[in-house]
């Protein structure tokens, strides 16, 4: 019985996803900023400094350093758990630095986690536009 729920979390999916990118000096420093504060919401807290994972009841986080900046995910059951879990991160995020210009693009997540947003990245200037997010 163990093994089967196991299975099924690891198989779940959530049909309400969004992602964003920050741009930052700092990357590691901000994921742990970011995570702390709000990982005693969490069900579970997975990860290193490179990236964190939050498990909650209906929905997950995940933060993920990249060069340049951070990498923002979240999947949930609705779309209230979603914004509610992309507002922890947000809200991290303002806590964190004190720029007051910070603005937070979210995309509507396709497939696997980052993938929208690892797309406008990593685009060519034909392929699209690049992400503006930015922190200073």
């Amino acid at each position: 019985m163990e093994t089967r729920a196991r299975s099924t979390i690891r198989a779940e999916t959530y049909g309400h996803a969004a992602e964003s990118c920050v741009l930052a000096s700092n990357p590691c420093y901000l994921i742990e900023r970011i995570s702390l504060p709000i990982s005693h919401l969490a069900r579970r807290v997975s990860g290193n400094e490179a990236e964190q994972t939050l498990t909650f009841d209906e929905g997950k986080a995940i933060v993920r350093v990249f060069e340049g900046g951070l990498l923002l995910w979240v999947g949930a059951s609705n779309l209230v758990v979603r914004h509610a879990l992309q507002l922890l991160l947000e809200s991290g995020l303002f806590l964190t630095t004190s720029d007051e210009r910070v603005v937070i693009s979210w995309y509507r997540s396709v497939g696997k986690p980052f993938a929208v947003i690892e797309g406008l990245l990593f685009a060519t200037p034909r392929d699209g536009a690049r992400c503006n997010t930015h922190l200073r």
